[in-house]
Parts: C-alpha cells; structure tokens; sequence
C-alpha cells in the first residue's frame, strides 16, 4: 500500500487486475455529511458509527475497524481493507452489508415484512405490501423480518423494490 500526503492510498495492482485502487480517507466534513445523511433517514444514533473508519473510492464509502488503516499501511500485498459502507447515487444507498451488521440498531424506514413477504424478499422479488408502513417513507428502507435485517430496498408508495445483490438472493421452497 502506497500513500501520498493527502490521505490517498493506492493498493497493489497486481492484486486488483493489474489496476491500482485508489482510497481516500474522508475528510471530517465529508464524514459528517455522509454520516448525518444516514442517521437522518434511519434514525441510527450517531455514536454507532464511532467504531469505523472511512474510505472513499470513485463511487463507493468503505469501512473498517479504527485503525485499520494505519496498520494496513505497514503490511505489504493488502488486497481490500474493509467492507462497502455505501454507493454513491441520486442518493447514498447503504449496502446490504452495513444492514446485516448494524441495521437492528435503524429507528426509522425500515419495513417489517411478514413471512410471505420475507420469503419473497430473500428470494429476490419486489414486493407489493399488504398494508401502508407506518415508519417508513418512499426512498431507500431496510427491509426486516423479526430480528433478522435482509437488506435494501426500495420504497414507493406500497411497492418495494428489492435491492438484494444477487449473490445473498435464496431460493425459497414451501413444505
């Protein structure tokens, strides 16, 4: 891993197709505004986000362990550091990721899915609700089912548009 002064790492490309990574730590104001975007839609209390550290690439926010990046610095051939956080978008998207891991914590746009609708999401299909979502408005929400937060949709009106990357998509089977 390489770094210049201003906070911008570059990643061995010869662990990345022969193309070099750019990271960028994010500013504090940058921090901020990504931060207080989230919390605003989710209702996340803000000191869920003081364990991680930020880094940007062209079109994606990653996190890590605080002080996994000073680390990462002195250790040769680091392939990735982290996990995707966010996209950058219209609207800043949060990963399905950052759902699993901290979306028991969202107070607000989440969709409490029953278990036809749970089924259905896991399986990949948008979603047409049965019922109006009183704690959610149209946009991005974190589609949940008890305890367990899937991922991100899309919420228009009763519509919710599935958002699941493929690869956490299951096939679902009636017995």
């Amino acid at each position: 891993m390489l770094e210049n002064s201003e906070g911008i790492f570059y990643i061995n490309p010869a662990l990345h197709n022969n193309k070099i990574m750019k990271i960028e730590i994010l500013k504090p104001e940058q921090r901020e505004r990504i931060l207080s975007e989230l919390i605003g839609r989710f209702g996340f209390d803000k000191k869920v986000f003081d364990s991680f550290e930020f880094y940007k690439t062209k079109d994606s926010v990653y996190a890590c362990s605080k002080g996994a990046i000073e680390l990462a610095k002195g250790i040769a051939g680091v392939q990735d550091l982290g996990f995707a956080f966010a996209r950058f978008g219209a609207n800043l998207k949060i990963t399905t990721n950052i759902v699993q891991i901290i979306g028991r914590l969202a107070e607000k746009n989440f969709i409490a899915l029953n278990s036809r609708e749970a089924r259905q999401f896991i399986a990949g299909e948008d979603i047409n609700l049965e019922k109006e979502q009183t704690n959610a408005t149209n946009g991005f929400v974190i589609a949940r089912f008890g305890n367990d937060n899937f991922g991100v949709g899309f919420l228009r009106s009763l519509n919710l548009k599935n958002l699941l990357p493929g690869a956490k998509k299951l096939p679902t089977f009636n017995f």
